[in-house]
């Protein structure tokens, strides 16, 4: 790989996606449907699911600037992406950071590395000018929900969703200020995140 990554933590480089990394990334596929699983009902299917990744982007109406499709690859075994982000800047309001899939291998679930990951990625938004973050947890998934609840997130409401092969699913939508932001405050500026809102 001859890019830069975005940034690095102790032992792992965060890089954008790339189609070179497309084996790479069905390889990630399968060795880790679960969550896939928990959203769909089914088993992804690699090739769909590597192309949906590299290039599903939220709705224009949202007026986003910028999206990011990132893999993690540790340095003592870069042949495999040990975590996948999707986030997008600017998502409704300038300034919000929008976490739409932050997953690690099931193998590195309970090492350390979403916590260092997740605090690189911050401090990376944080330094292109985000002030505020949110992302939704599935309900049923506590240890999503507790993961984000330690990491500072707050619940702002609760949306209905439905996934491409019409199961649906309940999301708990958190956010979290980068600066000072209140709850209030941060609903007029993201209204779609407002309980009263449609």
């Amino acid at each position: 790989m001859d890019h830069q990554p975005v940034f690095s933590l102790a032992d792992t480089d965060i890089w954008v996606a790339t189609d070179a990394d497309r084996s790479d990334l069905a390889a990630f596929c399968r060795d880790n449907p679960e969550y896939d699983v928990f959203l769909t009902g089914e088993v992804p299917d690699e090739t769909e699911w590597v192309e949906d990744f590299l290039t599903d982007l939220p709705p224009a109406s949202f007026n986003w600037t910028h999206t990011h499709k990132l893999i993690a690859r540790r340095r003592q075994d870069p042949a495999k992406i040990a975590a996948i982000i999707d986030v997008t800047e600017d998502m409704i309001d300038t300034g919000v950071g929008h976490i739409g899939l932050f997953q690690v291998a099931t193998s590195l679930q309970g090492t350390g590395l979403a916590h260092l990951l997740y605090q690189g990625l911050e401090a990376w938004l944080a330094r292109r000018g985000m002030d505020v973050l949110r992302l939704g947890v599935l309900e049923g998934n506590p240890r999503g929900m507790a993961f984000w609840t330690r990491h500072g997130f707050l619940k702002t409401r609760q949306r209905q969703g439905t996934a491409p092969t019409g199961k649906t699913h309940l999301s708990h939508v958190m956010y979290k200020p980068l600066t000072p932001l209140t709850l209030d405050a941060y609903r007029l500026r993201v209204p779609r995140d407002d309980p009263s809102s449609s």
